[in-house]
């Protein structure tokens, strides 16, 4: 009876071992600090950029700035903005479930109208390259790209998660 009790405990706790190594649709996920890097890298004319992200302290409020989707919805993500408040933002997002993807699509878009229109108040200049932000989505990933060189981005993005 010991030995059936023994064998079970470590069946399980292999199980959650390997288990717990997965997240999201069985995917492990991707880090976004290196897809932070890699995004960031792949265009060479952005201004100094901030980042926050949910390794953060404060994560889930920091995200409410991007988003508005319920953010237990969130595996990972990260946001990079221009420190001198031009229009240059990069921001991925890991779902927990690609079920939500559309949901987080349609929040981005909305995040990026805003946008436009805050600078069509305070910084008319930066609205071109607000109003052609772009949004994808890859599997779970959704990302936001609005700076000058999007395509390559956009590509490092790709490649980041696939």
């Amino acid at each position: 009876m010991r030995k059936i009790i023994a064998l079970t405990l470590a069946a399980v706790f292999v199980l959650c071992a390997v288990s717990c190594g997965k997240k999201g649709n069985g995917e492990p996920m991707v880090s976004m600090y290196d897809l932070r890097v890699m995004m960031l890298d792949a265009d060479e004319t952005l201004p100094e950029m901030k980042s926050v992200s949910s390794s953060d302290k404060d994560a889930e409020s920091l995200f409410g700035y991007l988003s508005d989707v319920d953010y237990s919805k969130v595996e990972g993500f990260f946001l990079s903005f221009a420190a001198e408040g031009d229009a240059y933002e990069i921001a991925a997002v890991a779902l927990r479930d690609e079920g939500d993807v559309r949901e987080m699509k349609t929040s981005l878009e909305k995040h990026v109208a805003g946008r436009v229109e805050l600078y069509r108040n305070y910084k008319p200049d930066q609205v071109p390259r607000a109003e052609a932000a772009k949004v994808i989505v890859s599997g779970r990933y959704v990302a936001l790209v609005m700076c000058d060189r999007a395509d390559a981005v956009l590509d490092a993005f790709e490649k980041g998660v696939n």
